[in-house]
């Protein structure tokens, strides 16, 4: 079943994937987006061309899992057609530094067919954990980004360990 308000599509070539991103790039995606890239990494991608001509918006905890996979090396990120919002986005948060921008009019070829990914939607654990570990990530990034994402960070963690600690608490769960 795809995720509400987001799809993905993949085309690979060679050590190159061209991952096409359309509607919401939004924290409940992110966990799916993360394990896809990990993925791919696995099966020896080593760049990756994310086309977002087709996404309406990026959150922090998408732009900070973004963060994060680059961070983890083994791939280089580059942006196709980015909207100039979530560009300015990317900016504000640290995350353009991370990667290269491609326009259109830039492009040698056209991109490769992409075929549709079927996505898992991820729990509730695994996307409260997916997005503090994304606005962690913003935070070291960028000192600035501390004063954003510190409340936010504090939120995510008080849930994180409510939905950690009544899975392991029988009598939290009552």
């Amino acid at each position: 079943m795809p995720l509400p308000g987001c799809s993905i599509s993949v085309g690979l070539d060679g050590p190159q994937a061209f991952v096409r991103l359309e509607g919401r790039a939004a924290a409940e995606s992110a966990p799916a987006f993360e394990k896809l890239v990990v993925r791919l990494k696995d099966q020896g991608v080593r760049s990756v061309v994310l086309d977002l001509s087709r996404a309406l918006m990026m959150d922090s905890g998408f732009s900070g899992t973004l963060s994060r996979l680059v961070g983890a090396g083994g791939a280089s990120f580059t942006l196709y057609e980015a909207p100039q919002r979530i560009l300015d986005g990317l900016e504000d948060h640290g995350v353009l530094d991370q990667v290269s921008v491609l326009t259109a009019d830039l492009l040698r070829e056209s991109l490769p067919k992409t075929d549709s990914v079927v996505l898992e939607a991820a729990s509730k654990a695994e996307v409260l954990k997916c997005c503090l570990d994304a606005h962690r990530a913003l935070m070291a990034l960028k000192p600035e980004n501390v004063a954003k994402f510190e409340a936010v960070e504090r939120f995510l963690s008080r849930e994180s360990d409510k939905l950690l600690g009544s899975a392991t608490d029988p009598a939290r769960s009552l």
